[in-house]
């Protein structure tokens, strides 16, 4: 292990706060298990830190720089930080691939803006075994630290991809918005696309127009559910009707 660093001014320092800060083609992932989850997974480890004291196994040919006690604390986005912070390449997933799948379904979030509503979108995506989360514009990073925790960890496994409106209207996979004034049913278990919208706005009109348009019954004692929610309910009943 390289010595302690313990000058916030540090230049491996400032490199990982502004990777937690823009979550741009770095991607910092805070805690051991975590940082082991990402390796293990293919993630192309940059860098490890580790509070001093803390030790981790990074395994061959991955640097490991100390940080005293207070650097590390100061860069720490949890509350309680367990000494493990990695710095990872931004992993890249080919939209295609995705789509390609027919014994499952795919996920894709149409400007969903809670980076806590898209990590526990991927969590779900992983807990129902969707073949992915495409990503339309104007939809919060997934690999951002909020959007990391809510997703417990699925973000380390689950292929998410970036997609254009058009490009996944041209796929030819069909197309399932959850719609207030869609049909009640079961949602497909296979070679689909179910489309969550934006909190406030919904799904776009321009893919509302060329989706099956599903509704889930409620009691009428809400008007709506949480992007989140109707995630979880719908993949559910995908999954169990495999």
């Amino acid at each position: 292990m390289t010595p302690t660093i313990s000058s916030r001014q540090n230049p491996l320092v400032k490199r990982i706060r502004e990777a937690i800060r823009t979550h741009g083609e770095e991607i910092a992932i805070e805690g051991p298990k975590p940082v082991a989850d990402a390796i293990r997974n293919g993630w192309r480890a940059l860098m490890i830190a580790v509070r001093s004291g803390s030790s981790f196994d990074a395994g061959d040919g991955v640097e490991v720089t100390g940080l005293s006690p207070a650097v590390f604390d100061s860069i720490a986005e949890t509350r309680q930080p367990q000494g493990v912070l990695g710095l990872f390449a931004r992993p890249h997933f080919d939209t295609h691939a995705i789509l390609a799948r027919r014994d499952t379904i795919a996920v894709a979030l149409d400007g969903v803006q809670d980076p806590g509503n898209v990590g526990t979108i991927v969590r779900l995506a992983a807990a129902f075994d969707a073949a992915g989360v495409l990503l339309l514009p104007g939809c919060a990073d997934p690999y951002g630290p909020k959007a990391i925790r809510s997703s417990a960890g699925a973000v380390l496994h689950v292929p998410v991809a970036q997609v254009t409106p058009a490009a996944l209207l041209a796929s030819g996979v069909p197309l399932v918005a959850t719609a207030m004034h869609g049909s009640a049913g079961a949602p497909p278990s296979r070679n689909a696309v179910l489309v969550f919208g934006n909190e406030g706005a919904g799904v776009s009109e321009e893919l509302l127009r060329q989706s099956t348009l599903l509704a889930i019954p409620m009691s009428g004692r809400v008007e709506s559910l949480n992007v989140a929610s109707s995630a979880a309910i719908l993949l559910a009943a995908s999954y169990a009707g495999r």
